[in-house]
């Protein structure tokens, strides 16, 4: 497990995550780095959400990924299923895994 860090910017603030979160891998981050940008999206209601993002750190201070909130908005896309079968299907093969 390892400890990494949700950082907001657009180019020119930066707000530090000054906790983290612990997960499993990089993978994990990214998703969870995703839904985060969702979260900000919906609670924001940004006019402009473009140069915003997320920057991943690991706890060593290396950039494990960038997120961005127009990226967020967009990615990863879950169709409507007609029923469990249907996404169980999807989703197994949709579905990041982390590398150990």
């Amino acid at each position: 497990m390892q400890r990494y860090y949700f950082h907001i910017t657009d180019g020119r603030r930066l707000y530090l995550d000054p906790t983290g979160f612990t997960l499993s891998c990089p993978a994990a981050a990214r998703r969870h780095a995703i839904e985060d940008a969702r979260c900000l999206l919906e609670s924001w209601m940004a006019r402009s959400t473009l140069p915003w993002r997320l920057e991943v750190h690991d706890s060593s201070g290396t950039l494990v990924c960038s997120v961005s909130l127009a990226e967020a908005a967009v990615s990863e896309a879950r169709p409507l299923f007609h029923d469990e079968v249907d996404q169980a299907v999807w989703f197994e093969g949709n579905v990041e895994t982390c590398i150990a």
